[in-house]
């Protein structure tokens, strides 16, 4: 599992610092608007999701919040994800995306589904009578 966070730290790295190299294409003009700043706060967003992995990956298994938690920013970065694979005709940005959301598959496997059954310990015995307890 720390290979697993390791990766999830360099996804999300990839995402901050690979992604407005490969999202903007040379033609395209982005000026200051709604639409970049929503773009922005997307991509942050979805390597955010690689972060909580990387740092929080081992709590997930055994925490339900966590793992909920866990569930809802992978269902974020699923959809953010798949709307751009379709409506997105960026070549490269398609060429990045689909490992990186195959990889977000694969930490929705490792950490969130699998989870471990809550302990709960056996209750125990009940005495039969408080007078076999002492000795004679």
């Amino acid at each position: 599992m720390l290979f697993l966070r390791i990766l999830s730290f360099f996804a999300g790295s990839f995402v901050l610092f690979g992604s407005p190299f490969l999202l903007l294409s040379t033609r395209q003009q982005s000026g200051p608007g709604v639409a970049v700043l929503l773009s922005i706060a997307t991509l942050l967003l979805f390597a955010a999701v690689y972060y909580f992995f990387a740092l929080f990956g081992h709590r997930t298994s055994r925490s339900d919040r966590m793992r909920k938690l866990g569930a809802g920013l992978i269902g974020f970065q699923a959809l953010a994800g798949a709307w751009l694979l379709a409506t997105s005709r960026n070549t490269q940005a398609l060429v990045a995306a689909a490992p990186l959301l195959c990889f977000t598959v694969f930490l929705f496997l490792a950490f969130v589904w699998p989870g471990e059954p809550r302990r709960s310990h056996r209750p125990m015995r009940r005495r039969d009578r408080p007078d076999e307890l002492q000795p004679n």
